[in-house]
């Protein structure tokens, strides 16, 4: 996944996998000769009681091991927090759930931000856990489509490297009961509590990981069984699947498969208005 020359940025929320990534590659840079340091990104979306309270976790780990730490708020970026754009989009029909708004925003700055920091590399923490229920309900959603573009031996045509940093999943072969037991057998101090959005809405994603965390209770493998299925999947469909004729955004230039503004821009553009 690495190369010594690399500049590694990880996108660090102060959680379990994000501090336990970071945590690794520090360890695995200072024994790599001549291998730069990581430097962690964060992201604040402006969500009360939680936010500032992860990422003060996550200042606190970059300050003991000397870090750099960049910190990125939506309200500089887009001009409003989430919580601003709950409020605006939730008198409109059609409006979605907090954890939409927030993946849209939430990638590219991670992109965009990362791209600006120098860097060639974007290590993320999402671990088997997170890769299954991804999975899953592209399954049940048929997002045939998506689970070919995540195939890891995908090749990337020059028109998205030109935009979009290579995106790197270390712990993807790691149960989050297993990473939860290493930060605690670490004693890497981490926040522990979960987005409240993800409890208060009824998202999919939540269901689908409580039917799987289940399904562990009998059968303990499910998530290395729906990991290999993604890979061979994803591999098959990868082939399958033609690239789509990819158009450009008329405001920002990036990619998309929209006819005229991504999925980025066409957020900001609603909320400002």
């Amino acid at each position: 996944m690495l190369k010594p020359s690399d500049k590694i940025i990880v996108g660090v929320s102060g959680g379990k996998d994000s501090i336990t990534l970071l945590y690794n590659l520090i360890k695995i840079q200072q024994k790599t000769h001549g291998a730069n340091p990581p430097i962690a990104l964060s992201i604040d979306e402006g969500i009360a009681n939680y936010r500032k309270k992860s990422i003060y976790e996550a200042q606190k780990f970059c300050k003991k091991f000397g870090i750099e730490h960049h910190i990125i708020l939506f309200k500089e970026r887009v001009g409003k927090s989430l919580e601003d754009i709950i409020d605006i989009e939730k008198v409109k029909e059609n409006n979605r759930y907090a954890c939409n708004y927030c993946a849209i925003i939430r990638r590219r700055l991670l992109n965009d931000c990362s791209l600006e920091l120098g860097g060639t590399i974007l290590a993320l923490g999402h671990n088997l856990t997170d890769f299954c229920e991804t999975f899953l309900m592209n399954i049940l959603f048929k997002r045939l489509h998506l689970i070919a573009r995540r195939n890891p031996s995908k090749k990337t045509s020059s028109d998205i490297k030109r935009y979009y940093i290579r995106k790197i999943n270390p712990l993807m072969k790691i149960p989050e009961t297993e990473i939860e037991k290493y930060v605690n057998l670490k004693n890497l101090p981490f926040y522990s509590s979960h987005c409240p959005y993800r409890t208060q809405d009824p998202i999919l994603r939540k269901r689908v990981l409580d039917f799987i965390l289940e399904c562990k209770k009998f059968s303990p493998e499910i998530e290395y069984n729906l990991f290999n299925g993604f890979l061979e999947l994803s591999e098959i469909l990868n082939k399958e699947f033609k690239s789509k004729k990819l158009n450009f955004c008329s405001i920002c230039g990036y990619p998309t498969s929209n006819e005229s503004l991504c999925n980025y821009c066409n957020l900001k553009q609603k909320i400002t208005i």
